[in-house]
């Protein structure tokens, strides 16, 4: 695979079956100075979801719905790699508004979940789907575990120690990328969320993300400044303002 043709692939999918072909060509004439400038094409139409065409119906909110997830399983890698912070994830019932961020990512969701059809066919497909596509994440989560729970993890030097952190963050990764592939597949067949709920369900996380990055800025500020947490919120404040981003355009197609 060449680079014009990795590059073209950044694109939403209405955008490349639109004018792919074009793209190719023309970043593949271009040379390498045309990648910063396709780069940052390919970012701003995700950010724009109403410039995309749409090449058959629906086919925008499916797109949208399955990004949606995807920054949800990032923000979840995100946490988990700060983990432990008693910041974002404080105990629940003794420090409950530390979590408050979480209520409008929960919320933003729920509205974003494609409803499965009321049938009994079609819940067996879904069903089916499911078992398919999260079969092997399960199988390594669960080898994972055992591998926690036997205590070998402990006694690791070296580059053994080196193996078992890569392929705990490997099995994360890969759960969550084949929990967004079951996404996909559920929405092609489910009832997709309405534009107005997705772009209300992007608005709510992107609170919850800014309410987040501003708890970890506020904890820095009483604090010493801590290159971790600093990155951390950086990267929530990027997470916030793509899906607010996301969410206004939505609304303004909408409108």
């Amino acid at each position: 695979m060449n680079a014009a043709t990795l590059l073209t692939r950044l694109y939403p999918p209405a955008v490349r079956e639109q004018w792919g072909e074009d793209i190719r060509h023309e970043v593949s004439a271009s040379g390498i100075r045309s990648w910063p400038d396709t780069l940052a094409g390919a970012a701003r139409l995700w950010l724009h979801p109403g410039d995309w065409p749409e090449t058959c119906t629906g086919q925008t909110r499916r797109v949208v719905t399955v990004a949606l997830f995807a920054l949800t399983a990032a923000t979840g890698l995100l946490l988990r790699s700060a983990e432990p912070s008693t910041i974002l994830t404080a105990d629940i019932p003794h420090h409950p508004t530390t979590s408050l961020w979480l209520a409008p990512l929960l919320i933003g969701i729920g509205l974003a979940a494609p409803l499965p059809p009321l049938s009994v066919a079609a819940l067996h497909s879904m069903t089916a789907a499911a078992v398919r596509t999260l079969a092997a994440p399960t199988a390594a989560a669960v080898a994972l575990c055992l591998t926690a729970w036997s205590g070998m993890a402990e006694h690791l030097t070296g580059f053994a120690d080196t193996a078992a952190v890569t392929s705990y963050w490997l099995t994360l990764g890969f759960v969550a990328f084949r929990l967004c592939v079951l996404v996909a597949r559920i929405a092609r067949t489910a009832t997709l969320p309405t534009t107005r709920r997705l772009s209300t369900a992007l608005l709510y996380i992107g609170t919850g993300l800014t309410l987040a990055a501003s708890q970890n800025l506020l904890a820095m500020a009483r604090t010493a400044p801590h290159p971790g947490s600093l990155a951390e919120s950086a990267a929530l404040g990027l997470l916030a303002a793509t899906a607010i981003s996301t969410g206004h355009d939505l609304r303004q197609k909408r409108t």
